[in-house]
């Protein structure tokens, strides 16, 4: 292998000195070492775009990326959290419904255009007359109810613990689905770092398959060999 590598070097010289090599316009050959740059690759992947889909809907920025598991996974994650939110909310909600209920039945409570705190004071005081007395006392006048539609009595100690305890029952449920929805948050941020990575490692792979390349051709015409080329190209 040597020895003919020499031999078609010295053909190559012997040539270049004779002047028998005529480059043509096909060919384009300033010298016998003919730089040419590939094309650039197309198959580069955006890393803003990889994150901007993971922060919207976890695991696209990796399947964006190639990253069919992790994205598949992280999705799965994400649709099963916001399954468990819904269901959180939803039980919560019914608790309170019910709470409200038993409360308008055995106190004649009306929670109608009502906000939350007429749900705790319910729960907390055995009637309209028992709150208003300690807000006076307190001189919190703005806080004190009137009318009918603010008038609550509970006949029986028990009744009003029940319906307490159903009222705390469905705030505790809430609280729980507001962790879910942290939860929801440190998913998608999760999936926008392991996005980030994904394309790293895709662009990086690519650009394995690319880069510099050397070839080596035997110039010839008509089956007369004229010298050895070099042909290098690089794509980026």
């Amino acid at each position: 292998m040597r020895k003919a590598l020499c031999s078609v070097l010295a053909l190559f010289l012997v040539s270049i000195a004779n002047g028998q090599i005529r480059p043509s316009e096909s060919q384009m050959r300033i010298s016998p070492f003919a730089f040419q740059e590939a094309p650039e690759p197309s198959g580069n992947k955006s890393i803003l775009l990889a994150v901007g889909l993971s922060l919207l809907l976890p695991g696209s920025g990796e399947l964006y990326a190639g990253n069919v598991r992790t994205g598949t996974y992280l999705m799965a994650v994400d649709g099963a959290l916001w399954l468990t939110y819904a269901g959180f909310v939803l039980h919560g909600n019914w608790i309170l419904e019910d709470a409200r209920q038993f409360a308008a039945m055995r106190a004649g409570a009306d929670f109608g255009g009502k906000d939350e705190r007429f749900d705790v004071n319910v729960g907390n005081f055995v009637s309209t007359a028992a709150y208003n007395e300690v807000r006076l006392r307190n001189r919190e006048y703005a806080e004190t109810y009137s009318g009918p539609g603010f008038q609550w009595l509970w006949l029986q100690e028990s009744d009003r613990l029940r319906y307490r305890s159903l009222r705390i029952k469905s705030n505790q449920i809430h609280q729980a689905s507001e962790f879910v929805i942290g939860a929801l948050v440190v998913n998608r941020i999760i999936s926008a770092f392991l996005a980030w990575r994904s394309v790293q490692s895709f662009n990086a792979t690519n650009r394995i398959r690319s880069g510099w390349h050397l070839e080596t051709e035997i110039q010839r015409t008509g089956g007369i060999v004229h010298g050895l080329g070099l042909k290098v190209t690089g794509s980026f």
